[in-house]
């Protein structure tokens, strides 16, 4: 069965990319984006979905944002394991220890060049089943150039 990727975010120009991105880096992976958090919650309770091997959440989004979403998710047992990582414009870092400290596998902030964003997936596509935390440390400066 192919991977699946969740993406939650208000801003649908940052969602095409993010899509076009990944499906550069790996076609075969399954590409579902929702507007908000509600929306992750409402695509996890279709039972004929497929769970997601990995969410993105922004975090200011409209209805429920990526914090309440992340909390919801790390708080359901039938979710929590799905890992998730927090992709923002934010590159504080603080918002880094709150997503740990929430459950999130790390944060990434939205690069500014696309060529970044490509290098971005394709180190979490690389080591999604490794050791993902660590490569999200290693990538937080990435988006930064």
């Amino acid at each position: 069965m192919s991977k699946l990727f969740l993406l939650a975010d208000d801003d649908h120009d940052d969602a095409e990319l993010f899509s076009d991105a990944l499906s550069r880096v790996d076609p075969t992976i399954i590409f579902h984006h929702v507007d908000n958090g509600t929306g992750v919650f409402e695509f996890l309770s279709n039972k004929a979905a497929q769970k997601p091997d990995l969410i993105f959440l922004d975090l200011n989004m409209p209805k429920m944002s990526g914090w309440q979403c992340l909390a919801q998710l790390k708080n359901n047992p039938a979710y929590k394991d799905i890992p998730v990582i927090m992709y923002t414009t934010s590159s504080h870092y603080r918002d880094t220890e709150i997503a740990l400290d929430l459950g999130a596998h790390g944060l990434v902030t939205k690069p500014s060049e696309f060529k970044v964003l490509k290098t971005i997936i394709a180190s979490i596509v690389g080591n999604m089943h490794l050791d993902l935390a660590t490569t999200l440390k290693e990538l937080s400066g990435l988006a930064k150039y």
